[in-house]
């Protein structure tokens, strides 16, 4: 398994596998140390996983299949396809990658409708979303929440920190009580820090800038009435099921899993259109109707429980790269 560092989820996939190799490249150098180790080894692979099939790990990921002789399966965690990768390198080295796979596995339908279409490689559609339901579970009443929205994330670029912060100016307009946390760092955080004094927000926006553990961020859901994504495109995302399972229900854009699990108006308040105006009133109408806020975060909780419980989700992933082994083989 060749990735950027190693999956918390490994110990459980051992159980079902046996024996993982992981590869982490961190760079240049990690890339030839670990290239000749494997040109060394001994060990023989029934699969070589990428899980980026750009640029370091793609390339990488290819050369190993091909020294080990066994199939690669790539993960597309994002929509690459479509004007994602910017880098001249991971334009060249992606296309290579995706048809010299054995298969491809895409976290969502659109990713892998996008994939098919692309090349014939057999896709198959797995969501990368699992949620420990030990940690992340409703403790605080929504009831008790007050009018906190919650933004956890990455501040970069596709997950748009910069819009939210927008749509709290007309928020705090119509709902003088409310209050965003976001919480995330990221090459846009300086601008997000800056954009929230230029607004005048500073009483109603906090930023928390850099990474907390999982606890933290189940206690931050369980504080916030309501969970924010405003992402332009998505692979999952977890946090949004994460919120759910802690009886927080969201407002988002229409990426990832989310429209192809939730329904608007039931189990999530779907975006419009990624516009400030459009967010705050997503935004508002919920802080405005707890009785919609409740009904899609019941909804949202019991679909998150019955379909994304983390060692259901792991067992998913474990049979079908056994199944995979098998086939390719």
């Amino acid at each position: 398994m060749v990735s950027r560092t190693r999956s918390v989820a490994l110990p459980e996939l051992e159980k079902a596998w046996g024996r993982i190799d992981v590869v982490e490249l961190r760079g240049p150098r990690s890339f030839f140390k670990n290239l000749v180790k494997t040109c060394l080894s001994k060990e023989r692979y029934d699969l070589v996983v990428a899980q980026e099939p750009l640029s370091t790990i793609g390339c990488f990921s290819l050369i190993a299949s091909m020294i080990k002789h066994a199939p690669l399966v790539s993960e597309i965690h994002g929509d690459y396809l479509q004007g994602q990768v910017t880098a001249l390198r991971d334009r060249l080295i992606l296309p290579v990658v995706l048809k010299r796979s054995a298969a491809v596995r895409a976290v969502n339908k659109h990713l892998a409708k996008t994939v098919r279409s692309y090349t014939g490689t057999r896709v198959v559609y797995l969501p990368s979303v699992y949620v420990d339901l030990y940690v992340f579970k409703p403790e605080i009443s929504l009831d008790e929440r007050g009018r906190r929205i919650l933004f956890a994330g990455r501040l970069e670029p596709h997950k748009n920190p910069d819009l939210i912060v927008r749509a709290m100016r007309h928020v705090v307009g119509e709902v003088p009580d409310a209050e965003l946390k976001i919480i995330g760092r990221g090459s846009m955080s300086g601008l997000v820090r800056e954009l929230i004094a230029k607004l005048d927000l500073r009483r109603f926006v906090r930023l928390e800038h850099g990474w907390i553990s999982q606890d933290r961020l189940a206690e931050e859901y369980n504080k916030a009435c309501l969970f924010a994504c405003v992402s332009s495109y998505e692979g999952g995302p977890r946090t949004v099921f994460e919120a759910a399972a802690c009886m927080t229900p969201s407002v988002s854009t229409p990426v990832g899993i989310v429209p192809e699990v939730f329904r608007h108006l039931e189990s999530f308040y779907m975006i419009s259109r990624p516009r400030p105006e459009d967010v705050a009133d997503a935004i508002v109408t919920m802080l405005e109707d707890p009785g919609l806020r409740r009904r899609i975060a019941e909804n949202a909780y019991k679909i998150t429980v019955e379909e994304f419980e983390w060692s259901k989700t792991i067992r998913r992933y474990a049979d079908c790269y056994l199944e995979l082994a098998r086939t390719l083989r």
